[in-house]
């Protein structure tokens, strides 16, 4: 009988653990209005989270700054393009949570109107500029190229906020003099006459003597599911790497997917998805934690940030794990 007995409980200790460990939930929070609909829409459409096991919710915010917010309430546990500026901006306040992840840079460019007066950057003194709002990382980036560039004080030009559909039509109906657009949003204007004054990568270059274009976007994680779900982490990573990968060779995947999430004509998607490799990246290595430090140094100097960025507020370990991952 004893023998039995000892049988039947080991067979019930096999069979548990054969049993699959229940899927980590994760809430994935983007903007739904700005460049990280392209990826949160593939990343959505191709189901790269729920092929890494974990059992995903995505909430679509239409501000972006919204996605920080909610983090910072504890709504959702990770954002996957949250504004540089703000991410950078709360870790300096001591909030709980870290940046994992670098995952959009600024391809943006400074445009007028075809015949305007405003012919260069330094013309652009006392006019009025639209950009993405305060707390943005486009907005800040943008005060520091006038500021350190061209000697600009903030009362020398006046900020017109808005997301990037809404200071085109700004433009075109000449309600601003030049506005800092993503080359997305360039692309989908061909009907526009548009002249560049200047580009955000060439005026980063000036302040900071390298060629990396400053990050625009961060992946942000609540600290208290990071401490929970360290594996789960490295996938939600791994999903991120895998959507970035095959966003690169299936530009007609994300063109669709943009056409299904925000009702976009096809050439425009078409379009869109072709800066793909350009306004996006997966990374996490030394190089991009020394770009966002050094891009924190800099929103500090014109005073979009305050404070001291903690070492412990820029996280590689999930990203570092997930090289382990398919």
């Amino acid at each position: 009988m004893k023998r039995m007995a000892l049988l039947a409980a080991t067979l019930v200790v096999a069979a548990i653990t054969a049993l699959p460990a229940e899927a980590a939930k994760v809430r994935i929070g983007y903007w739904s209005s700005g460049v990280s609909l392209g990826f949160g829409s593939f990343l959505e459409a191709g189901k790269f989270m729920e092929k890494q096991g974990l059992d995903v919710e995505f909430v679509t915010f239409p501000d972006v700054n919204a996605p920080t917010k909610a983090m910072a309430a504890g709504a959702i546990d990770f954002a996957i393009g949250a504004s540089a500026g703000s991410a950078l901006s709360v870790a300096a306040d001591g909030l709980p949570m870290s940046i994992v992840l670098a995952t959009q840079v600024a391809d943006l460019d400074f445009v007028a109107l075809e015949g305007s007066p405003v012919a260069r950057m330094a013309d652009l003194k006392g006019k009025k500029i639209g950009m993405s709002p305060a707390g943005s990382a486009t907005a800040a980036i943008t005060s520091a190229i006038l500021i350190k560039n061209y000697g600009f004080t903030a009362a020398d030009f006046q900020v017109v906020p808005g997301n990037d559909p809404r200071l085109a039509q700004f433009l075109v109906q000449k309600d601003i003099d030049a506005a800092a657009l993503r080359t997305v949003t360039i692309a989908l204007l061909p009907d526009v006459k548009l002249k560049t004054l200047g580009s955000f990568r060439a005026e980063w270059k000036k302040i900071t003597g390298k060629d990396a274009p400053p990050v625009l976007g961060v992946g942000l994680m609540r600290n208290e599911w990071l401490a929970a779900n360290p594996e789960a982490a490295a996938r939600v990573v791994a999903g991120m790497r895998n959507a970035f990968e095959a966003g690169k060779a299936d530009k007609a995947g994300v063109a669709k997917a943009l056409m299904a999430a925000g009702n976009i004509p096809q050439a425009d998607a078409k379009a869109y998805a072709a800066l793909w490799d350009g306004i996006y990246t997966v990374s996490m290595e030394p190089a991009d934690i020394a770009s966002l430090k050094a891009e924190f140094e800099v929103f500090k100097s014109v005073g979009a940030v305050k404070g001291t960025l903690p070492e412990a507020a820029l996280v590689a370990g999930p990203y570092e794990a997930s090289k382990k991952i398919k």
